[in-house]
């Protein structure tokens, strides 16, 4: 009896686009932190062209076993509110920031309409930020940059609707105080899976982090619609 075949490697590459407002607290070092509240409609106004946004999603499959990996870099420009007395203070953040999530799954259930996969790894901060904040009598500045990295655990599943379409739902949480206090991220799509090597997808993402170390405060709940292309080879 001939032995079987050991899983060939597959692999996707997904660059996609993440609409996310941003709604929190940012803090660095001499300053309180200020509050900024972007809707994502508005954040074609507030997004730093140059360099422009990068966000990109992959996976390497065996079987039943995955490695991925999910990258975001983004700068943006934000108003905000410091406070202050008669809420006379106003601020200005600018952010660039780098969000780079990666690990491993394993697929524990698949019937062939419907996958479920555990996961674990970890998601990487860097946030270097400027802030402005200005009063009636003086304007006061202060700049930082901060690193971390909080371990992840989650899930992520597809469920197949038929004539092409499909859903995929992925949520994770980390941080335990290792890095960040907490960190977690929810995200749902739509699928249509255009050809055997493009799948195209759109849907909704949450990801809320809430970091506090030595005045750097990062307390941050991004979230919006998300739209991207999957490539298979």
């Amino acid at each position: 009896m001939p032995a079987e075949a050991a899983p060939a490697w597959t692999f996707t590459a997904e660059p996609y686009f993440w609409m996310a407002g941003m709604k929190g607290r940012v803090g660095v070092r001499g300053l309180s932190p200020v509050d900024i509240d972007v809707d994502f409609g508005q954040i074609f106004d507030h997004i730093d062209w140059s360099p422009p946004p990068v966000m990109l999603a992959g996976e390497a499959r065996n079987g039943r076993y995955a490695l991925f990996t999910d990258f975001i870099y983004l700068g943006l420009e934000a108003d905000g509110t410091s406070p202050g007395p008669l809420a006379l203070f106003s601020a200005e953040a600018n952010m660039n920031t780098v969000v780079w999530t990666f690990g491993g799954s394993y697929r524990v259930f698949d019937n062939g309409t419907a996958t479920l996969d555990v996961l674990a790894g970890g998601r990487l901060w860097h946030l270097d930020a400027d802030l402005t904040v200005t009063g009636p009598l003086a304007v006061r500045e202060a700049s930082g940059s901060q690193t971390w990295v909080d371990p992840i655990i989650g899930v992520a599943g597809d469920v197949a609707l038929g004539n092409g379409f499909g859903l995929h739902g992925e949520a994770d949480i980390g941080g335990f105080g290792l890095g960040a206090d907490l960190d977690w991220q929810v995200q749902g799509t739509l699928q249509y899976r255009y050809s055997d090597s493009v799948t195209l997808e759109a849907g909704y993402r949450y990801l809320a982090v809430d970091y506090d170390d030595d005045g750097f405060v990062f307390d941050i709940a991004m979230q919006g619609p998300i739209i991207g292309a999957r490539f298979r080879f």
